[in-house]
């Protein structure tokens, strides 16, 4: 166990005469989990987006044309599908909390980058470091919140990751509107508060991200610890074995992987474009064009309560969620191409935004009851590995397509009715029982000094 674990032998009961002290133990330990899980997801959208409405302005005005920053682009994308795996392997090694971390100091580097140098380079650097950073954490911090606040029960899993949601949203609400302030005072004004967050953010991850302690884990031997390299050699491929028995022995993970990276390239594609659709309805104002990015995200937050409430209730609350979310995406985002009134069409995009934000609990939930905890970091990275490739190339097929950015004839009714399809598909798998086991540890005890425990 790490050194940062906020529960040691002096807080731990051994009066025979109390027999729910464990349990109250147990809940507590589940509810500081649960909060540092929403403050820490809070913070990484908050510095993320802080940077959504000035970054390519800033690379435009550092003398980056548009076929640079398209390439750019490119690499972010090549650069996360690429560590994805990689970076799982290591963050089921040294530890969730380590790896978050790590994250964040990245990215607190990546992003200064751009605000302490005028060099295109530099700032191009600074963006792909950016990029491998965030890898660190796609599946590690996920996957710390799930093993320490249990997988076994599905409804659990659905409010953590609805109150994450809600979390996220309201990070990526302030840090849209705080960016687009603070842009136009500097557009690389953003940039330096972002480091500064992630930064914030790495101490808090070591300090929050503690874990309980595990009776079936034998203690570590004394004596001098294993060199890294040859764990790391024998781990990789420990992990990498105990992941692809976890994949080829479930095929409905398999599809629900696939089926969730459609949904990512069907939401990306708008989501390249709406800038340029929407830029001159706007006047080309920063903080018009936050606050239209913030809206979707807002109304997700009552709604997320009302999916809390209602999985109280039904106990198919997931699939009707998904079902009529992605439904409601899909017609939305074919009137926002269609409709001539332009406050209509950025009504319907914003409906559509929101939709996908209200089918993410519920795929989330459905992906890690299938996933066992030695691998779950692991099998997230995969899944987000496919999120990256199936959005990155489907983006460059998009842009061959469509000649002209501002332009949704062709690519958006396409988009819509991808999303919709996929959401039906989705939903059909995300209520499928579990077929892997959510608490067992890795396939040996190498994996390192992980917190017990998940586009």
């Amino acid at each position: 166990m790490t050194s940062g674990t906020s529960r040691g032998p002096e807080n731990e009961s051994t009066s025979p005469g109390l027999p729910g002290s464990a349990d109250k133990d147990l809940a507590g330990h589940v509810d500081r989990v649960r909060r540092g899980y929403l403050l820490v997801s809070g913070l990484d959208y908050f510095a993320d987006m802080l940077l959504t409405v000035t970054s390519v302005l800033l690379l435009q005005s550092l003398g980056m044309g548009s076929g640079a920053v398209f390439a750019l682009i490119a690499a972010v994308w090549i650069v996360e599908g690429v560590s994805e795996i990689p970076t799982g392997v290591l963050a089921d090694l040294l530890g969730r909390r380590t790896s978050v971390a790590i994250s964040f100091v990245l990215r607190a580097i990546g992003y200064s980058a751009l605000f302490f140098s005028g060099s295109v380079y530099v700032a191009a650097a600074g963006v792909l470091l950016s990029a491998l950073g965030g890898t660190f954490a796609s599946g590690a911090l996920e996957a710390w919140a799930v093993d320490e606040t249990g997988a076994k029960d599905p409804s659990g899993l659905d409010r953590l990751f609805a109150q994450g949601k809600i979390a996220e949203n309201a990070g990526l609400v302030l840090g849209t509107l705080t960016g687009a302030a603070l842009g136009t005072l500097d557009l690389a004004l953003p940039q330096i508060v972002a480091g500064l967050t992630c930064a914030l953010a790495a101490v808090l991850s070591l300090r929050l991200m503690t874990g309980r302690p595990d009776p079936d884990r034998p203690p570590a031997a004394p004596g001098r610890r294993e060199a890294f390299a040859p764990r790391l050699r024998e781990s990789f491929g420990e992990v990498m074995t105990g992941t692809r028995l976890t994949l080829r022995g479930d095929k409905v993970l398999i599809a629900l992987i696939v089926a969730a990276a459609l949904l990512w390239l069907f939401r990306g594609i708008p989501g390249v474009q709406w800038t340029v659709v929407y830029e001159g309805l706007v006047g080309g104002n920063l903080l018009v064009l936050g606050a239209m990015r913030s809206v979707g995200s807002l109304l997700e937050i009552p709604l997320l309560g009302w999916t809390l409430s209602l999985q109280k209730r039904r106990a198919s609350a997931r699939r009707t969620v998904i079902v009529t979310a992605s439904t409601a995406g899909a017609l939305a985002l074919v009137c926002a191409a269609a409709v001539k009134e332009p406050a209509l069409s950025i009504v319907c995009y914003v409906c559509f935004s929101t939709a996908f934000g209200l089918c993410m609990p519920g795929v989330r939930a459905a992906m890690n009851e299938r996933i066992d905890s030695g691998h779950r970091a692991t099998v997230l990275s995969v899944a987000s590995l496919f999120n990256s490739l199936f959005t990155g190339g489907g983006l460059i097929l998009t842009g061959l397509a469509v000649g002209d950015l501002g332009s949704t004839a062709l690519a958006w009714p396409l988009a819509a009715a991808g999303f919709g399809v996929a959401g039906l598909w989705v939903a059909s798998l995300a209520v499928r029982p579990g077929t892997a086991p959510t608490t067992t540890t890795s396939t040996t005890g190498s994996t390192g000094p992980q917190e017990v425990r998940a586009p």
